[in-house]
């Protein structure tokens, strides 16, 4: 046995590992499985029971020509992939890498197509802010994992899923991928995945706010991943938080908040429609980046209100007739009733926030979904270019299915090529020590009350409203809290399906992730997408058409820009005050 197979309690050997199990993740696995090679599927819970997938509305786009000649739906003819290509970059405001974007519009109706003809039920097409042209294939996110999942378990004797096991970090070899290392929950067993190449499709980091749409399972595992084993992340202070979100039935830090951004109005505590002042012509239709630094303003300027529920404004459904809530309730919640809800929102004004929703930065990827690091991939809301400075609604499903089969295509292709890779015995024993520290540790520091400080502080410095004064406040606290990490100790030593344990992994990525947000928002002085900057209010494309690059350096977190990635839609020149779209 070779030296480090001692160090493992299970090992696995494949030649492309997938690092989560939903959109991207389960759509690289049915492309891969493609070319004959063994696939393996991991994910921390259960595959389409877990996950942000699942959570999605949601609205798929594809160019509404497209929607019409491909699909065969009720499309719009004046529209074209060139006119949706134009405007991502608008609402990404101009730092979207086009190279990457020119394949999003141009594989996104097939793609699309193919989840249709999988079984994920679909109705409309329906248009949504800062689209010209209805583009939003309307379904659920449940339905697009119901037809993902259904391919996936007819490629039993390809693709092996390996639920209920968290990767906890990657293994390299001599600039090369060699595989990852995990813990498997149900057992507490530490797992061994030696692989070809590897697919990073673990979402986003939401969940180091205390105000989400996303599920538990995202805490920025991948990207605190790919950080550790010195790959470049991009355009990390991007964050989008969603509007009018409510905690309604009250919910607490562990729970989705839901939302309603349709019809509603949106008052201070002075009774005033403040979207008035931000978007006059569009109001509370105004694209997310608008609303959600709209709200916050209000609440940071103190017209908002603050009480045990929290720091919030107000949304109101009083100027409508009932029966058109009545119908809100059916379409948007199939009828969900939420006791007492409805009744409430008919006649009394509910408090609204803004709640972390997709991560617009991420791992570094090119046209091909390849990283720096040679076969290892990165695909979905983990990976950055796509979206730019902010998400056009409707484009985060249409990501992951053209990214996951891109990057299930050339993950595979490259492990046809590659050699087996080698275990570094010294890599792996350092890796096996983290995973294993916070549980053999006799006394220390408790992980939930340390996620609860993370969040806080996320919530205080880095929400869609920035200054330099909070952003600095928030770095110090974050190196206050990065001394603790060590001390954190799991009370309960059992090791099969230990969630505190879980919990004790995750923390150390929440804060590096808050980390590489805080330093890269720090770094952008101006406003751009949503990413808005009180101390530095205008949209500068003089000197910040650029990406903010975050990478690890013999243990230093080194910031740098990079110009963006243009090839087709050239941007306007000079400055101008934010939200401005030229």
């Amino acid at each position: 046995m070779e030296e480090w197979a001692k160090l493992a309690d299970k090992i696995v050997d494949t030649d492309v590992l997938i690092i989560g199990s939903e959109g991207a993740g389960a759509r690289a696995a049915i492309e891969a499985a493609k070319y004959n090679v063994k696939v393996a599927v991991t994910t921390k819970g259960f595959m389409a029971k877990s996950g942000a997938t699942l959570t999605a509305g949601t609205d798929i786009d594809v160019d509404s020509k497209s929607i019409r000649e491909v699909i065969g739906m009720e499309g719009d003819p004046r529209d074209s992939k060139k006119l949706f290509f134009e405007d991502v970059i608008i609402e990404g405001v101009y730092v979207n890498n086009q190279m990457i974007l020119e394949r999003h519009v141009e594989d996104a109706p097939i793609r699309v197509k193919e989840l249709i003809d999988w079984g994920m039920k679909v109705w409309g097409p329906t248009l949504a802010p800062g689209h010209r042209y209805p583009r939003g294939i309307y379904s659920t996110g449940v339905e697009v994992m119901k037809a993902l999942k259904s391919v996936v378990s007819k490629l039993k004797d390809k693709v092996q899923v390996i639920e209920n096991t968290m990767v906890t970090d990657l293994l390299t070899d001599n600039g090369k991928i060699a595989g990852a290392v995990g813990l498997d929950i149900l057992s507490g067993k530490f797992v061994v995945f030696r692989a070809k190449a590897v697919i990073m499709a673990t979402g986003g980091a939401q969940r180091i706010y205390p105000y989400t749409t996303a599920p538990e399972e995202l805490t920025g595992d991948g990207q605190a991943m790919a950080y550790r084993a010195g790959v470049a992340l991009k355009d990390m202070e991007f964050v989008q938080f969603l509007t009018s979100t409510f905690a309604y039935p009250p919910v607490t830090t562990q729970s989705v908040n839901p939302y309603l951004v349709c019809g509603v109005w949106l008052l201070n505590n002075r009774g005033d429609r403040f979207m008035r002042h931000w978007d006059p012509e569009h109001l509370e239709s105004s694209t997310r980046d608008v609303v959600a630094a709209a709200i916050m303003n209000e609440i940071l300027e103190g017209r908002g209100w603050e009480d045990e529920r929290g720091e919030y404004a107000y949304m109101s459904f009083r100027h409508l007739p009932e029966n058109m809530i009545d119908d809100f309730s059916v379409k948007m919640f199939a009828g969900a009733t939420w006791e007492g809800f409805w009744d409430e929102i008919k006649h009394n004004a509910l408090p609204v926030f803004p709640a972390s929703h997709f991560f617009c930065g991420g791992t570094k990827i090119n046209k091909d979904c390849e990283t720096e690091l040679a076969g290892f991939y990165a695909a979905g809301e983990c990976s950055a270019g796509t979206h730019g400075a902010n998400r056009l609604s409707g484009n985060a499903v249409t990501q992951i299915v053209v990214q996951g089969a891109l990057a299930g295509k050339n993950a595979a292709e490259y492990a046809m090529k590659a050699k087996t890779p080698q275990i570094d015995a010294a890599q792996l024993k350092s890796h096996r020590e983290r995973v294993f520290a916070p549980l053999e540790r006799k006394e220390g520091l408790s992980a939930l009350e340390l996620k609860r400080k993370i969040q806080r502080l996320c919530w205080d410095s880095i929400t869609p409203v920035r200054h330099k004064n909070w952003l600095e406040e928030g770095l110090k606290g974050i190196e206050e809290l990065k001394k603790q990490i060590p001390e954190i100790c799991v009370r309960n030593k059992k090791r099969v399906y230990n969630m505190e344990w879980v919990d004790a992994l995750q923390v150390p990525n929440m804060l590096l992730v808050a980390e590489m947000i805080c330093r890269s928002a720090l770094m952008r002085t101006e406003s751009r997408g949503v990413h808005f900057r009180k101390d530095y209010p205008n949209t500068n494309n003089t000197k910040w058409l650029r990406n903010t690059v975050v990478k690890n350096m013999k243990g230093k977190m080194r910031l740098s820009t990079e110009p963006a990635v243009i090839t087709k839609f050239r941007p306007p020149k000079g400055s101008k005050p934010w939200p401005t779209r030229w």
